[in-house]
């Protein structure tokens, strides 16, 4: 996916809440830096299976924006909640509001105020990664970094892209339905799950995404599968987790190495894993 085809598919998705799109429009057209990525309706879990869609959020700094529209002044204790919600949930991103109650004028100099705030936090930061959509997909941008980290915010578009990263390549583009072994560690698997309900299934990941529990709403599939995996020496796994790109299209998120917590799982909680890594090694193919 190139530049044009994201930006415009991701300034679509608010143009039917017309004071949405107007600020998220300008405020984008304003920066003018092809080096900032943009994301419109960014997904954020909350307590208790919870979500919030943010106007607008700039991956590179940790910023959300949210417009607020007339109806918002009757509830500013419910919008400070679901602030509070995303903040900790997202280990400190910042929010910026926008009033449209306030007159176009103002509005224009809060948009200039933000405008102004994003470009000050592109110049002031060393480490600032300019955003190249051809390579943010690109299994080879993480064989020569040599790591995937949770910090990368990396997903893929197909499950064989993922596993490349793995010193294989796969001419076969087709989809598994779970998983590959490891192509170079042994006992180590590269899980594809679904962590939500799903067919006879109702996987899930905790809050903080350290656990992640596997398990059937059929309880003979249950203890089926449990006896099955306790019984394999496959215990630790690579997880990509299937989830929604922020223009709607599947993608594979890398969520962390988790391990089989064998005292925990049980034929009535089911698989138990623990996250064990937040980062994982990547390999050239030999």
């Amino acid at each position: 996916m190139d530049q044009i085809e994201y930006i415009t598919r991701t300034l679509a998705r608010a143009q039917k809440k017309r004071f949405e799109n107007y600020v998220v429009t300008r405020i984008y057209h304003l920066l003018n830096d092809l080096s900032i990525k943009i994301i419109t309706q960014q997904y954020v879990s909350r307590p208790e299976n919870k979500r919030a869609l943010t106007d607008m959020y700039f991956p590179q700094f940790g910023l959300h924006i949210e417009v607020d529209e007339p109806y918002h002044l009757s509830q500013k204790e419910q919008d400070q909640i679901r602030e509070l919600d995303v903040v900790n949930a997202t280990k400190g991103h910042q929010f910026r509001r926008v009033d449209i109650s306030k007159g176009l004028e103002n509005v224009h100099e809060q948009i200039d105020a933000i405008v102004q705030e994003v470009k000050r936090l592109k110049n002031s930061d060393p480490d600032f990664k300019p955003w190249i959509p051809e390579k943010e997909y690109d299994p080879e941008t993480y064989i020569i970094k040599g790591t995937i980290s949770i910090d990368d915010n990396c997903a893929f578009l197909r499950m064989t892209d993922a596993a490349s990263c793995f010193g294989k390549k796969f001419k076969d583009k087709s989809i598994w339905t779970g998983g590959i072994n490891h192509p170079i560690e042994e006992n180590v698997v590269i899980w594809f799950p679904k962590l939500y309900e799903n067919g006879d299934w109702n996987n899930s990941i905790s809050d903080d995404e350290n656990i992640i529990t596997e398990k059937s709403k059929n309880n003979e599939l249950t203890e089926r599968h449990t006896e099955k995996i306790i019984n394999l020496p496959y215990h630790r796994r690579i997880v990509f987790a299937r989830v929604k790109s922020p223009l709607g299209d599947v993608m594979y998120r890398f969520r962390g190495v988790y391990e089989l917590d064998r005292e925990k799982t049980s034929i009535n909680s089911g698989l138990i894993w623990n996250r064990i890594s937040k980062i994982v090694e990547t390999y050239s193919v030999s």
